[in-house]
């Protein structure tokens, strides 16, 4: 049972093997030819020429095969050419000379079939074999004049070799002529059904390959789309795309925050530089996360400082509310960091806040790296407002405290100086 067990598994494996080598020997000789600036038309059109002169080159050579007795030596002889010439557009493949390959191939055919059909007359049915050559020349050529040319050529002597067999015997007597008919027939169903099989496969690959590519382009837009929307407002970005360039737009009322490190400077000099940037970007990460949560839009990183907008792009009466309510959280987020990096004995950061509201205007700026930015009188308050806010609070002037007095509570400041701005009302917010 053991010794029967391995005779099958043998077997199998010599079958594996000789069907394997079958198919990457197709494989060789049906990509001969092909080049990578080929299109993929004409990479499929080199693939169905090798493939159906390779399976006419096969079928051509069992008849020489067959056919080898003396008694038989005219069918051997005709045989043998046709083994030889359907080789020819393979050859010619070859030296990168497709289009030449395809003529050859269509007028050989019609040469061919012509002479059998009247050399043999109708003994063996060789003109039918005109009527698929006719057909052919739609897989090689995109020009309909070529296609329609060779189409009438082919129609036109099969019609001469069927007149033919009423006004002239055949040249030559074929000998057990009712088989060859048979052979003949099945022959063409068999290379018709192998056409059009192997035509359908490949369109089929090249379906599959254009999906592919459509996927991966696809894949890559959505990653450019995506980085495109961590520079850019979606609305923007639409108009960007769509328009090849974006207007600037006035905003009425639009809340805008500065967060700025205490000292970084001087606290920066004590970290090294890959400590320094991985600490900036997980603050800067958890800012963005926070203010995500809000509708809040960033705007930019300028070194520490942080900039960012709530009431943009699309327009919301809770903008201010929402900006207090982030800059919370990002207090409460800088001050758990703060006491884990205590905790182990490093440097820590801390942060000041400048909130304000009012117009501004928005759009993109530049050709190269587009930036989406802001601006107005409102921006240059806000900065104001975080330069004169102090470690861990959350400064907002007399506009934005008008729209959060009743969600917040905030202690008066007074009127305070402010660079450029003289004497300015500024609040602080208390959680």
């Amino acid at each position: 049972m053991t010794v029967e067990k391995n005779t099958i598994t043998i077997k199998n494996h010599w079958a594996s093997k000789f069907i394997l080598g079958c198919v990457h020997i197709w494989n060789s000789i049906i990509t001969i030819g092909i080049t990578d600036d080929m299109s993929l038309w004409e990479k499929k059109r080199t693939r169905l020429l090798n493939g159906i002169c390779t399976m006419a080159t096969v079928a051509y050579f069992g008849f020489v095969l067959g056919y080898a007795s003396p008694k038989e030596r005219i069918v051997f002889w005709e045989s043998f050419q046709g083994f030889i010439f359907y080789m020819i557009p393979i050859i010619l493949n070859h030296y990168r000379r497709p289009v030449l390959a395809a003529h050859f191939f269509c007028v050989y055919n019609l040469l061919c079939y012509t002479y059998f059909a009247i050399s043999h007359g109708k003994v063996d049915g060789a003109e039918y074999y005109l009527l698929t050559s006719g057909i052919s020349a739609m897989l090689f050529f995109r020009s309909v004049r070529t296609i329609v040319i060779y189409f009438v050529l082919n129609l036109a002597f099969f019609w001469i070799c069927k007149y033919s067999f009423t006004v002239m015997q055949p040249i030559l007597i074929m000998p057990d002529g009712e088989n060859l008919y048979v052979q003949n027939q099945t022959l063409l169903f068999i290379l018709c059904f192998l056409i059009v099989f192997y035509f359908r496969t490949e369109n089929t690959r090249q379906e599959n390959l254009l999906e592919t590519k459509s996927n991966k382009l696809l894949e890559e837009k959505i990653k450019s789309d995506n980085l495109l929307l961590n520079i850019l407002p979606a609305e923007t970005a639409e108009e960007l795309k769509a328009m090849g360039s974006a207007k600037a737009k006035y905003f009425n009322s639009v809340t805008v925050m500065f967060t700025d490190f205490q000292n970084f400077t001087l606290i920066s000099q004590q970290m090294p530089p890959e400590e320094l940037v991985a600490e900036i970007d997980f603050y800067f990460s958890s800012f963005d996360r926070i203010i995500s949560k809000y509708q809040i839009e960033k705007i930019k990183t300028i070194g520490d400082a942080y900039m960012c907008a709530g009431g943009l792009p699309n327009k919301t009466d809770r903008h201010a509310a929402d900006t207090v309510g982030a800059a919370l959280e990002i207090l409460h987020f800088v001050a758990l960091r703060k006491a884990e990096r205590i905790a182990v004995n490093k440097p820590y950061f801390s942060l000041r806040i400048g909130i304000n509201t009012g117009p501004v205007v928005a759009g993109i700026v530049g050709t190269k790296k587009f930036a989406y930015d802001i601006w107005g009188d409102t921006v240059n308050v806000a900065s104001r407002m975080e330069s004169c806010s102090e470690e861990g609070r959350i400064n907002i002037s007399g506009t934005t405290y008008d729209l959060v007095k009743d969600q917040y509570n905030c202690i008066y400041r007074g009127k305070i100086n402010a660079k450029n701005k003289g004497m300015i009302d500024m609040y602080f917010v208390n959680e």
